[in-house]
């Protein structure tokens, strides 16, 4: 079956980018796979071959696709680290918008936690627990444990297969970590052993001190990032 779209009037770019976009992710492409044609794009969407080109440019811009020079196009996909990566840079005050996207994230996190709990396994709560345990062992021997509270985050919520709230998970760790100076953290084996608090907790089946520890661990989160604070308490009464 044909997915040839046909345009009905002129379009701005910034109208064909969107469906553009919304084609190529139709189309089947994988990651790494060739672009059609800017010929073949315009055959399809009804669209002149320079308004291909410049809506191409926006999802260059966007590193949704990728150019390379004397070579067809290539489908890298929406990556959420990316546009987190490209926004930053253009952030005035880093630690601001780290500390804006804290509290949003904050929120979330105890906001949907005792969704969670209903789903959660007894596997994704034993990957868990090895998370926290070795977030521990790296804090006393002086080591970042940032990579395993990422993991331990969207693996906390990854029973509810959100894609949208995992992507944004992703994207605040890479601002997070284009907003902090690495020699300025101070590892703190008291804030690492928070998470395995929380587990505790679920295994217990105790949903409201579950969402208490996960808050706690935010505000836990002042002491090992001094520079980022964030205001009123997030907990909810479940």
């Amino acid at each position: 079956m044909s997915d040839k779209i046909t345009a009905e009037a002129p379009e701005l770019s910034d109208v064909l980018y969107r469906r553009l976009a919304q084609h190529l992710q139709r189309s089947g492409l994988e990651v790494g796979d060739a672009l059609p044609t800017e010929a073949e794009l315009g055959r399809d969407l009804g669209a002149g071959r320079q308004r291909v080109r410049e809506a191409l440019s926006v999802l260059e811009a966007f590193g949704v696709v990728v150019s390379r020079q004397g070579a067809r196009r290539v489908w890298r996909g929406f990556q959420a680290s990316d546009l987190a990566t490209r926004w930053i840079g253009f952030v005035d005050d880093p630690a601001a918008a780290t500390r804006e996207l804290l509290e949003v994230r904050h929120a979330l996190e105890t906001s949907l936690l005792p969704m969670v709990i209903p789903r959660i396994s007894a596997d994704d709560l034993a990957r868990l627990r090895v998370l926290s345990e070795e977030m521990v062992e790296r804090a006393l021997r002086g080591e970042s444990f940032a990579e395993q509270d990422q993991q331990f985050h969207r693996g906390l919520l990854a029973p509810l297969d959100n894609a949208f709230v995992d992507r944004f998970l992703e994207s605040f760790w890479v601002v997070f970590a284009a907003a902090q100076d690495d020699d300025s953290v101070e590892e703190d084996p008291v804030i690492a052993a928070m998470h395995g608090r929380i587990i505790d907790a679920i295994e217990a089946g105790d949903t409201r001190r579950a969402v208490h520890e996960l808050d706690a661990h935010f505000y836990g989160v002042r002491n090992r990032y001094p520079d980022i604070a964030f205001g009123a308490s997030t907990e909810l009464a479940v």
